[in-house]
């Protein structure tokens, strides 16, 4: 079978890619490390060509690559499903003569290009790079209205990583400081994004784009601390105002039209203030993060790795897509509940315990002796999900325990709201 790489792939979507990609005639190479997964996802990937790299480290990965001739050699393509690496990993196709993601993808990978193109519907925006922050040259006051202040942030970035709030009145000085205090690159090219901070409910509106036909699935809404997204309701569209499901639907129409999309998934994500709706991150080319692809698959009683069939080739114009999934009208799906859960103060997981004859899906994010950060400060502070139909969820999160060096651990969540 052909091959392709995958860079870039969560702990619920691991535990189904390499069957997805073996169902549509492809065998699945990991440029990622087992051990730093658990339970199935560890499982199912050590059944698989697995090369072990810091994929957030780009020179790392290109390393990699020149140093295993092996990896690139006879692939077909390269992918995977975290959209903020698209630019890397359409360099490395073109590198390679491999096949890529769809280019307008790669493009919208970037925060500040889809406010360019929709900025009816997104915060106010300005674009910058980290010289032009270290020269003072970015002022927040430019950036109007913001009566709630500033949400500074990557402009290719996922997760909440290297965000940052700054308030009404902060000046190029403190523009300056956020950015120096991320820990991310301090490359002077690298690109950032300020916009105005919005106050709202976070909606997702879960979709794809085929032949240029857009297809909407469902709407689903997360609950978050701070940054920290923490739970998961699919499908939600009976939660949100009336007249704002149609509005989320032109943005992404608009963006789709005016960009020149002509296939792949899309998890474009709204935070909606009173009845607008503000797109924050269009994250196109793959389906949403978290377990939102096993929630879908109970909401319309499809297999998560046919799923992940269809988002995996349709990303891939030369793939040949699999089978649409038959998936039911939108929002007509039976209820789902996802919790990302966490522990309060962070610590180091020794192990998860799970309801025994529980009937809920379960999968442990952190393996045993990973260190987490307190609930809240990033993806990374992910224990484990626990996702099923609501009324099970609801009951079963209850009796899951976190072990850690310094003893058991409740979990930490919030129910979207």
């Amino acid at each position: 079978m052909k091959k392709i790489i995958i860079l870039g792939v969560n702990a619920t979507s691991a535990k189904y890619v390499p069957r997805a990609l073996r169902s549509a005639g492809f065998e699945p190479v990991f440029l990622a490390d087992p051990e730093e997964f658990a339970g199935q996802a560890a499982e199912s990937l050590r059944d698989c060509a697995c090369f072990p790299t810091d994929i957030q480290d780009r020179a790392a990965v290109l390393r990699l690559l020149a140093d295993e001739p092996s990896i690139t050699e006879d692939a077909f393509a390269i992918t995977g499903l975290y959209d903020e690496k698209f630019p890397l990993i359409a360099e490395i196709a073109a590198t390679y003569d491999l096949q890529g993601p769809e280019p307008v993808a790669v493009r919208l990978a970037s925060k500040s290009e889809v406010a360019s193109l929709i900025p009816e519907f997104s915060p106010p925006t300005r674009q910058f790079t980290a010289g032009e922050a270290a020269r003072l040259a970015v002022d927040p006051a430019t950036l109007a209205p913001a009566p709630d202040g500033y949400i500074l942030k990557p402009a290719e970035q996922a997760g909440g990583r290297g965000a940052a709030r700054l308030p009404q009145g902060a000046g190029p000085l403190d523009v300056w400081n956020a950015v120096a205090t991320t820990g991310l690159s301090q490359d002077a090219a690298h690109p950032w994004v300020l916009q105005a901070d919005i106050r709202g409910s976070l909606f997702s509106l879960e979709g794809y784009v085929t032949e240029g036909r857009i297809v909407f699935v469902d709407f689903s809404q997360r609950g978050r601390i701070s940054w920290t997204e923490v739970s998961n309701l699919l499908p939600a569209d009976r939660r949100l105002p009336r007249g704002t499901e149609d509005l989320c639907k032109t943005a992404v129409t608009t963006l789709v039209e005016r960009s020149g999309l002509s296939q792949g998934y899309f998890h474009c994500e709204f935070l909606v203030n009173g009845k607008r709706p503000f797109l924050i991150d269009a994250n196109i080319g793959r389906l949403g993060g978290g377990a939102i692809v096993e929630q879908l698959g109970l909401a319309h009683g499809l297999d998560p790795a046919e799923i992940l069939a269809h988002v995996l080739t349709l990303g891939l114009p030369a793939a040949g897509t699999s089978p649409e999934p038959a998936y039911h009208p939108q929002g007509s799906g039976e209820s789902t509940l996802s919790y990302y859960y966490g522990i309060e103060e962070g610590g180091q997981i020794t192990s998860v315990t799970a309801p025994d004859g529980g009937r809920c899906l379960h999968t442990q994010v952190a393996p045993k002796g990973a260190r987490v950060g307190p609930v809240g400060t990033g993806d990374a502070a992910w224990v484990g999900m626990l996702t099923g139909l609501t009324s099970d969820v609801a009951r079963e999160i209850e009796n899951v325990v976190v072990h850690t060096t310094d003893g058991p651990r409740r979990p930490a969540w919030v129910a979207p709201s």
